[in-house]
């Protein structure tokens, strides 16, 4: 299948389900419908904070959301506008907004937002990662990555255990050994929850930041030796946010027989 560059993101759609990576980016079928405004939501505080950040706290955050929603800024960097807050996040963006001020106030605005990164993955090949991180720190021989998220309480959120075999922190921190030549043990990323206020980090051996890049490399080889006439939708619970549910030949409801390609699952309904 068609693989331009690899990230965590793609890693983790082609786990869940070939099928959708083959709509999403190998067939590249555009999302049925509007975007789901909790992915919008996603968008609007990252762009709150990435302003906040670079106004270096010195215009308050209310104002910088208001300016947003008014359209004084774009949303993104294909000029969409900012949509007007759906009623039931409206409480929410509230404390969402006090909870990136706070953290400001906390650890000071220096640093670098939505630091990007590309490297060769398996050099000279080109089998490249790309991605961003949301916000990197780095004082002396030390530094500190910081990915927010709007992510509700319970079980969505990972703990100080759970964190630990996070792909997407380790992949970060592995940037950032590489790019920055920092110690792994002088590397500290965390997730910060915005829902609670909730900072949850971890630092990393270096043998866990070459495994992670391991995989991400092994995954890239997987997507890209897959036949698109051949992959399988794999069924479950994820099915219903699916972007592609709608057509997806294997999903075919809760009330209807789905198929995800075992034969063990159908001779019992024989």
């Amino acid at each position: 299948m068609l693989i331009s560059h690899q990230s965590v993101s793609r890693k983790k759609c082609f786990d869940q389900c070939a099928q959708q990576y083959k709509f999403r980016y190998h067939l590249k079928v555009p999302r049925p419908g509007e975007e789901p405004f909790y992915f919008t939501y996603g968008s609007i505080v990252h762009k709150i904070a990435e302003l906040y950040f670079e106004n270096r706290g010195e215009i308050p955050i209310g104002e910088i959301a208001k300016d947003l929603l008014r359209g004084k800024y774009d949303l993104d960097d294909r000029g969409r506008k900012c949509p007007p807050i759906e009623e039931e996040y409206k409480k929410k963006f509230q404390r969402h907004l006090r909870a990136i001020q706070n953290l400001t106030n906390k650890i000071g605005t220096d640093g670098i937002l939505e630091y990007g990164f590309e490297y060769d993955l398996d050099p000279p090949h080109k089998r490249n990662i790309v991605g961003f991180l949301d916000r990197l720190i780095i004082r002396g021989d030390k530094a500190w990555i910081i990915d927010y998220k709007t992510t509700k309480k319970g079980k969505w959120q990972l703990n100080a255990e759970t964190v630990k075999e996070d792909m997407q922190l380790r992949a970060y921190a592995r940037v950032v050994q590489r790019e920055f030549g920092i110690k792994p043990e002088n590397i500290k990323a965390a997730l910060f929850y915005l829902e609670g206020e909730k900072l949850i980090g971890c630092c990393y051996s270096e043998q866990s930041l070459i495994q992670a890049e391991k995989a991400l490399l092994g995954s890239y080889k997987m997507i890209e030796a897959a036949d698109p006439d051949k992959v399988w939708g794999k069924v479950g619970w994820y099915c219903k946010n699916c972007d592609y549910e709608s057509t997806c030949p294997f999903y075919k409801g809760e009330d209807k027989v789905s198929w995800d390609g075992d034969m063990g699952n159908m001779i019992g309904g024989w």
